[in-house]
């Protein structure tokens, strides 16, 4: 069992991996949502609903956490805490940026206009204060 170094946490970051965020209700109960995510420059960028379960926690209470990790073997995983803000800067280039990541191109694209044409969408950005990861021992992989 080994930490992933800066770089490799960059890498695994990197990757179009499907994140699970947790926001809390405002009982103080966790709520998770698998989410799609874009990791940039140290800020984790979701695209949510504005009218979403986790938007209106993260208006209660901003604090957050965001779990990723691989399905199989070799196994590695990173988990992010911090703080969540409500945005629509950059909406129509992060959508489409995110959408294209995770569908490729040509449906990339498509689904990122179905989801802007809808008016609905709200950006979550996340500033990162902690960064915990593990990965399998590189000798066991």
């Amino acid at each position: 069992m080994a930490k992933l170094s800066q770089q490799e946490t960059e890498q695994f970051l990197a990757q179009p991996r499907i994140a699970h965020l947790v926001t809390l209700r405002p009982e103080g109960t966790p709520h998770v949502a698998p989410v799609w995510f874009l990791w940039n420059q140290g800020r984790v960028l979701v695209m949510a609903d504005a009218n979403a379960v986790k938007v209106r926690n993260i208006k209660l209470n901003p604090a957050v956490a965001v779990s990723i990790a691989t399905p199989e073997r070799p196994l590695s995983y990173v988990v992010l805490e911090g703080q969540a803000a409500i945005t629509s800067e950059n909406l129509a280039s992060v959508v489409e940026r995110m959408c294209v990541l995770y569908d490729g191109s040509e449906r990339g694209a498509e689904f990122a206009k179905e989801l802007l044409g809808d008016e609905r969408m709200v950006l979550l950005e996340i500033s990162v204060d902690r960064v915990m990861s593990w990965q399998d021992d590189k000798e066991l992989g």
